[in-house]
């Protein structure tokens, strides 16, 4: 089944791949087996205060610490919440810190009051039969065969290193930077008439001077810098790259008219990020050769196919012998085709896909009715996938019981960690969301007490000087607000800094968003009338003299204008505060238990 097996590939790597690519971290593994985020080597060294459950002795604890790794940090309903979920949960909050480790015993007992809400809402989900609805063990049956074989083949890719040859020849031919000889023609029939005379055997060069000369091209200055390919248009770093050094580019049309090059130079550079680029290509490519290496290994090992089966499922060939039939009248003598298509043997017994099985999922993807002609090729894509799904269900979870994968630690929990997530919806969408309206006086007060929220800024337009010191700043400042014309002023100053200088911020010119400038400037401006002027001092050290030649006052937009987003906002916060007032019931009627001290706040 070579053919089918690269689907299979395709179809599991959809699957285990599903929200990244494989390799995007440099590391496989994480590509198809998502674990929680590794704690900071600050954070690896938090201790928390617990006390004994079974007595007052408090004893201070490693966070991520395998020997209490199961101690309860609180009881709820007689359920516990162990030191390693509270540390897995502690990290995660707090992975995208700037500094990991500096608020985390601050936070000790507010993340540990919200992992016991959390655990009492799961709890009385459990009580009202949430977890047995069909709907609710859909999902965790779902959930269950994608994290088998996620896992599963997981184990495949540990310790997965892209291959470093093949690394440097991607990475050869995306670090690249070339030096570009380049012509603007208004005509393309000046640019293809250059382009002629050059194949004809004429010095490119020297005629597309003669037609700058002629004012029929623009261009050709020499020049010592490089780009970057990357920063070219994606049609014109293609050529670059194909191009022989001294070539010239056939036409390109821009914006502006069209373009012809010379190719002087081309040279790699170093880039890291482009590297990596390389890297993870490579290691994506190689994730997905030992994936289907794999699955094509667990294919021979279990199942057998029909070829015969195969065959009558072929709906090209079905379709070069009936030309224009239509699918009702090409499914239904497949329709009760009880025929093994394939058979997946284990040490308990036989499981047998039919022809049958396949076609009534098939007919099911024809949204609009079988009564109209079958596409043949996208009928047998269809085909193929639903026969690699009904194989990747069967067969994934055989071999991974097989290795122990359903009873792993980290197999476990995740089931756990979903099915808290899922009750936990499933709780605010059957009890807390019924409740919840909001009617239009209430996102109507929202709206008038956050007006500001639902206004445009501010918006300026400045003229402005800058001075290397304070001192002449001071002086043009006094001679503006003296009455002084401002192009006098900037005539007549010292100290002006040069219009190139790259420290120089540009205010001018444009009318811009108080919210676009500098933040300390915003509030000395926030109140600007046109004729204002300002003394304002950057970080780079300049200070500018700032005119305030129009400004333009915020303007709210109406309550039309924004009801649904304010609606939405007030929707939220009156969901949080339902949610909150069921936690503080189902506390006072469930015990709860903290083992905590409260120094750890």
């Amino acid at each position: 089944m070579t053919k089918k097996i690269s689907k299979l590939a395709l179809v599991c790597a959809l699957i285990l791949l599903t929200g990244g690519a494989a390799g995007a971290s440099g590391d496989a593994k994480s590509a198809v087996d998502p674990v929680a985020p590794a704690p900071a080597e600050e954070v690896k060294e938090l201790t928390i205060s617990l006390r004994n459950p079974s007595s007052t002795k408090v004893e201070e604890v490693p966070l991520f610490s395998e020997k209490y790794s199961q101690t309860p940090v609180a009881m709820v309903n007689g359920e516990p919440i162990t030191l390693e979920e509270f540390a897995d949960r502690l990290v995660a909050m707090h992975s995208d810190a700037e500094q990991p480790g500096t608020q985390e015993k601050k936070n000790y007992l507010t993340l540990l009051n919200r992992m016991i809400g959390i655990k009492l809402v799961v709890q009385e989900a459990v009580n009202i039969g949430l977890d047995q609805t069909s709907a609710s063990q859909q999902q965790m049956e779902d959930f269950a065969l994608k994290t088998l074989i996620k896992q599963l083949v997981g184990r495949q890719l540990q310790n997965m290193e892209a291959d470093p040859q093949k690394v440097e020849e991607i990475y050869k031919q995306m670090a690249l930077e070339a030096k570009l000889t380049s012509y603007k023609f208004s005509s393309q029939a000046d640019a293809q008439a250059l382009l002629d005379q050059h194949k004809a055997g004429g010095d490119f060069s020297k005629l597309a001077q003669a037609m700058v000369k002629s004012g029929k091209a623009e261009g050709g200055e020499k020049t010592e810098e490089y780009i970057k390919l990357k920063d070219l248009l994606p049609s014109v770093a293609q050529a670059v790259f194909a191009m022989k050094i001294g070539g010239v580019s056939e036409i390109f049309q821009t914006d502006k008219g069209f373009q012809l090059f010379k190719l002087e130079d081309r040279r790699p550079y170093d880039d890291p990020e482009a590297r990596s680029q390389a890297t993870q290509m490579v290691l994506q490519q190689q994730v997905g050769e030992k994936q289907a290496k794999y699955l094509k290994e667990l294919e021979d090992k279990y199942a057998t196919m029909n070829k015969e089966a195969e065959q009558s499922l072929d709906f090209e060939k079905i379709m070069q012998e009936k030309p224009g039939a239509k699918a009702a009248e090409v499914f239904a003598p497949l329709r009760t085709d009880q025929r093994p298509l394939a058979t997946i043997k284990n040490n308990g017994g036989t499981t047998v896909i039919t022809v049958a099985e396949i076609v009534k999922e098939l007919e099911a993807t024809f949204y609009h009715g079988t009564d109209q002609p079958i596409a043949p090729k996208e009928t047998n894509t269809k085909k193929d996938a639903i026969i690699q799904n009904k194989l990747l269900k069967i067969i994934g979870p055989l071999e991974a019981r097989i290795q122990g994968v359903d009873q792993s630690k980290q197999y476990l929990n995740a089931l756990k960690g979903f099915r808290e997530k899922m009750l936990f919806d499933a709780f605010i969408s059957k009890a807390v969301l019924p409740g919840v309206k909001v009617s239009q006086a209430e996102a109507r007060a929202y709206y008038n007490e956050n007006i500001g929220e639902y206004s445009t800024p501010l918006m300026l337009k400045l003229k402005s000087l800058a001075f290397s010191d304070e001192k002449n700043a001071q002086d043009a400042l006094k001679k503006l607000k003296a009455g002084s014309d401002f192009k006098w002023v900037s005539a007549n100053v010292a100290g002006l800094v040069a219009e190139d200088d790259p420290r120089m911020l540009n205010f001018g010119g444009n009318l811009l968003a108080v919210t676009a400038l500098p933040a300390d400037l915003q509030k000395t401006v926030d109140q600007a009338r046109p004729g204002d002027t300002y003394l304002y001092k950057d970080p780079g050290n300049l200070f500018y003299v700032l005119v305030v030649e129009s400004a333009f006052a915020p303007q709210a937009k109406s309550y039309d204008e924004v009801q649904n987003e304010a609606a939405k906002i007030v929707y939220g916060r009156k969901i949080k505060e339902a949610l909150d007032e069921y936690e503080r019931k189902l506390k006072e009627v469930y015990e709860t238990e903290i083992f905590i001290v409260n120094g750890n706040n």
